[in-house]
């Protein structure tokens, strides 16, 4: 319970929802209005539109809130110039001289999963202006309000100092990628080629329909590597899931150890590999997650990753895509791609710098985990008037 007064959102807020323009109207060549049309046009803090049209139905103002409000209910971008506002976005303006623009905009994280809980819809969830508009909003004093949004904007700033310098880490591994080993595509080091079936030991796809189902995952057991969990360069452990012992066991073709490679082949990007690390004795593939298992006598299973996740090798990769609902490469396409080979001992280089690097990125990743407990825990208090 807040100590503050709370009102309902419509009372202290203009709502704008958005409405999608003629179908006619939109194009990629930048005439009228960039189009922001749901969570998939935001950037991380202002918006990053695919689309313009030169018939807006609907326009957000500089400083105002753009809310998604279907599928990923709850995300917000700054708008920093007018943007058409389509079908599945909401503009909020702060009444003025009632509520402060930057405090509306934290507390429209924290009330994030309340506005979510609302949604309704069968193929995906979508909020209306009324969901948004009767969601009840803590209103203290105008200076508390920006007292508490600089208190909060400070915080977050050191999360994006974190989230910058991991991004900056992953910049300097490609950096130094293309310093050692030179451009994957011109390859002006003249290095040997080769194909991925000459340098694997196994190079298999996870398998397929009835051998793995949603329906044969348990709560412990085996780990199942699926797409969710291919990072570029990393694997990621969110959203786990497991198989049994017994289940395990007869899928031996699959089995995954520490230090094989895993390539997703369906996803964003389509081509994205990470290392099993050493903390996953066993683990199993699933379907579009390739398991390569390298011949270390031919090459080094970091190099192959990085050389997989050069964005010029991924953007050769997207023309191997194929499939009209969702496009994926396929086992034989992957085949067909060819890798450079340097030599051993320069592979073994990068891999020693590429593992430095990692330690790093988990000193960050660690730091920023506990930036963001202290983030949620200043953002609890700070509604409820213990800040």
């Amino acid at each position: 319970m807040s100590i503050f007064p709370t009102r309902t959102l419509s009372s202290v807020c203009e709502i704008s929802m958005g409405q999608a323009p003629k179908g006619d109207s939109y194009n990629h060549a930048g005439r009228g209005y960039p189009l922001i049309a749901g969570a998939g046009d935001f950037g991380e803090t202002t918006p990053a539109p695919k689309k313009h049209t030169d018939a807006p139905k609907k326009l957000s103002k500089r400083g105002d809130l753009i809310l998604c409000i279907r599928a990923t209910i709850g995300d917000r971008n700054w708008s920093d110039t007018e943007y058409c506002l389509g079908r599945g976005v909401a503009g909020l303006r702060a009444k003025e001289g009632t509520l402060i623009q930057t405090y509306l905009g934290h507390w429209l994280d924290h009330a994030a999963p309340a506005l979510r809980s609302r949604g309704r819809g069968a193929t995906f969830l979508q909020v209306s202006k009324g969901d948004i508009a009767s969601l009840q909003i803590p209103l203290p004093p105008l200076a508390e309000q920006t007292r508490i949004a600089r208190i909060l904007d400070a915080a977050d700033a050191l999360r994006a100092k974190r989230r910058e310098a991991l991004a900056q880490l992953d910049t300097l591994l490609q950096s130094t990628f293309l310093d050692m080993f030179g451009d994957p595509l011109t390859n002006p080091m003249d290095w040997p080629s080769t194909s991925l079936p000459a340098i694997s030991e196994v190079l298999r796809d996870g398998p397929f329909g009835s051998n793995l189902k949603s329906s044969h995952y348990v709560e412990t057991g085996v780990r199942v590597i699926r797409l969710q969990n291919i990072g570029i360069g990393e694997m990621l452990n969110d959203d786990l899931a497991y198989i049994s012992e017994a289940h395990f066991a007869g899928l031996p073709g699959n089995h995954c150890r520490p230090g094989d490679v895993i390539i997703g082949t369906l996803g964003d990007p389509n081509l994205r590999a990470c290392v099993v690390p050493p903390t996953l004795d066993r683990a199993l593939n699933k379907a579009d997650c390739v398991l390569m298992r390298v011949d270390p006598a031919k090459v080094d299973s970091t190099y192959v990753c990085w050389f997989l996740n050069n964005p010029r090798v991924v953007s050769v990769a997207l023309r191997l895509v194929r499939g009209q609902t969702r496009g994926r490469i396929s086992l034989g396409r992957l085949k067909a791609l060819r890798m450079n080979l340097p030599s051993m001992a320069l592979q073994r280089r990068f891999a020693a710098i590429a593992e430095s690097v990692e330690r790093q990125k988990t000193r960050q990743r660690a730091h920023l985990v506990e930036l963001d407990t202290l983030f949620a825990s200043l953002q609890s208090r700070a509604f409820q008037g213990e800040l």
